[in-house]
């Protein structure tokens, strides 16, 4: 028995040695297509190969798959330092200011390459290139385990990047008193409990984002931007105050027992266990990775099938997460006159921040249409074309509207960016003020919060009284936008449809980048002209507006009012009239009585 056991330490003891030696000092030759996130390893990170061995076998109670690596691979946090559109905008920010270039690439792949560019940083290097990226396999393992791990409960409050890691090598987690010994022995790396690792403001180390504007010459103004700001969004509503936090929505809870680690085998199970889906809203980009899987040395299932399930599942889950968890709506008749059919349009912000959120190419925008019982269209806000582009839009962008009344108008929830003279800009580094920002804020949100420095609504929704108010209260997280629609005596049934979009991107926000050229612009350039463009519907709502008018003797007194109506009607004028019947403009019967 004591030999036996003697034989099985010696083994675990040689084993871990090899392995141990052979990730230090294995450099390998990095191939554009491979199979699974590299296995490889750096003074500071390893890739999320070397997380998959123990972590990618998770099961729900019913047997569902619920592994992290094959959860996260197909997510934009995975293929961070992969994204042509990324890649594509840092080459733009460069050719613009090519004095920057170092700056730039170095601040850039911070957040989308921060296992390169923090080994590198913190080994003496003063810069980290793009090129770097591209030929380092561990950077282009993007977002990945071993960095939002090891992000120090002490940087926490750290934004645009400047997050600290562990300098000797911890890695946190949601459990109390963790099995330690295998990630030590495989990965060099300490498993310890700490709560802060759901902690809101470890997602803000990157997605709060304020840059150092310099004007067109490239020189800096001294001055700060704020292009993105989700977590202050959030800390200026009630979900703050509930304690809903990032991870309530992007990593979802479930409370099954999940054994998290397939090593030791014994180990006992874990509640709650958080799925780590990563879902946004960015389908647009997912679709484009997808499609363009080995171009882009995206990592991959070894199979066809298992490949088309990893970026399909993530797709379905932002549409879900889009169309059931970010916008409510209603359309409502308000009057309908011989001329002027009048509606009122209500959305209302579900999401736990500004909709849309983060990165300023994003939009949301609003499409409604009117239809005679001839199947002809009478009106048509928001009309766009094959390739997704609104047709009437203004530009350099559209103003804020409270009422729209032309169909030249359409409704467009944007933040825009204005440089140094007050032009609109798409140059990240010479943004300097906000010409617009309309974004629904989330429920809660006010105008006297301690962080509405960083969320400003700015330009003409900031005196719309329907814009976060309701019933003169503001945080209603929603907004009430009136159409006014010509009908010219029209006394046939109209139908009328809303549909609310989600755009990732579209031409005019790229036009600016594509009139250079780089190897990454031209790349991005084929794929976008090869890419699905449609936006995304968020939600639609229809009514049918019945024409109503009784058509009395000139010498009748019967009045009836307001017609039409949703609340109570009052009739007077009834004398002579030995009964009456009430119908709503759908036909039904609503009332009959006998005076």
């Amino acid at each position: 028995m004591k030999k036996t056991i003697f034989l099985l330490l010696l083994m675990l003891i040689t084993y871990v040695g090899f392995s141990q030696t052979f990730h230090k000092n294995w450099t390998p030759q990095f191939s554009s297509f491979m199979t699974d996130p590299p296995d490889v390893y750096n003074d500071y990170f390893a890739g999320a190969g070397a997380c998959m061995m123990c972590h990618n076998a998770m099961t729900d109670n019913q047997g569902n798959s619920i592994a992290i690596v094959n959860d996260w691979r197909s997510t934009m946090m995975a293929n961070a330092a992969k994204d042509p559109f990324w890649q594509a905008k840092v080459s733009h920010e460069v050719l613009v200011n090519p004095n920057l270039k170092e700056e730039i690439e170095t601040v850039c792949t911070r957040c989308h390459a921060p296992m390169g560019n923090i080994n590198a940083i913190n080994n003496g290097a003063e810069h980290y290139s793009l090129l770097e990226v591209q030929n380092d396999p561990i950077a282009l393992d993007g977002v990945s385990c071993t960095v939002c791990h090891q992000i120090t409960p002490e940087s926490l409050g750290n934004y645009s990047g400047s997050f600290l890691v562990s300098n000797n090598k911890t890695i946190y987690g949601p459990y109390t008193n963790p099995f330690e010994n295998p990630m030590i022995n495989h990965t060099g790396f300490t498993p310890t409990y700490s709560e802060h690792i759901k902690d809101s403001r470890l997602c803000g180390s990157c997605h709060t984002l304020i840059t150092n504007p310099v004007d067109l010459d490239g020189v800096p103004t001294g001055g700060e931007f704020v292009e993105q700001s989700p977590l202050q969004e959030w800390q200026n509503s009630i979900y703050h105050e509930t304690e809903t936090e990032c991870f309530t929505c992007h990593v979802p809870e479930i409370e099954d027992v999940v054994v998290i680690s397939t090593m030791p085998p014994n180990l006992t199970g874990r509640s709650p266990f958080g799925k780590h889906h990563f879902v946004g809203g960015n389908v647009f980009m997912l679709k484009m990775l997808k499609n363009n899987i080995d171009e882009l040395g995206i990592v991959k299932i070894t199979t066809e099938k298992r490949k088309e399930i990893q970026f399909d599942s993530t797709i379905s889950r932002t549409i879900s997460n889009l169309q059931l968890k970010t916008l409510g709506l209603a359309l409502n008749e308000i009057e309908r006159t011989e001329d002027t059919l009048y509606l009122a349009l209500t959305l209302s912000n579900m999401a736990g921040h500004k909709l849309p959120t983060a990165y300023p190419s994003r939009r949301v925008f609003v499409e409604l249409y009117s239809i005679d019982e001839n199947g002809d269209t009478i009106f048509h806000s928001g009309k766009f074309d094959g390739n997704s582009n609104l047709i009437s839009e203004d530009y350099p962008y559209e103003q804020h509207h409270k009422i729209i009344n032309s169909e030249n108008q359409v409704q467009i929830y944007e933040m825009v960016m204005g440089d140094i003279n007050g032009d609109y800009t798409t140059v990240l580094e010479r943004a300097a003020s906000h010409l617009k920002d309309n974004r629904i804020p989330p429920v809660g949100f006010t105008t006297s919060h301690f962080s509405y420095d960083t969320t400003q609504i700015v330009g003409l929704a900031l005196n719309d009284e329907n814009f976060n108010y309701e019933n003169n209260t503001e945080g209603s997280g929603s907004d009430k936008l009136f159409y006014n629609i010509p009908i010219s005596g029209s006394q046939q049934q109209i139908e009328i449809k809303a549909n609310v979009y989600y755009q990732t991107v579209n031409d005019k926000w790229l036009e600016e980048m594509f009139s250079y050229s780089s190897v990454e612009i031209d790349r991005f350039k084929n794929m976008y002209e090869n890419a699905d463009k449609n936006p995304v519907l968020l939600k639609s709502a229809e009514i049918i507006s019945n024409y109503v008018g009784l058509n009395y003797k000139q010498d009748s007194d019967i009045l009836c009012y307001p017609n039409p109506t949703q609340g109570e009607i009052t009739i007077s004028g009834l004398n002579g009239v030995e009964s009456f019947s009430i119908f709503s403009s759908s036909g039904k019967l609503i009332k009959h009585e006998v005076l």
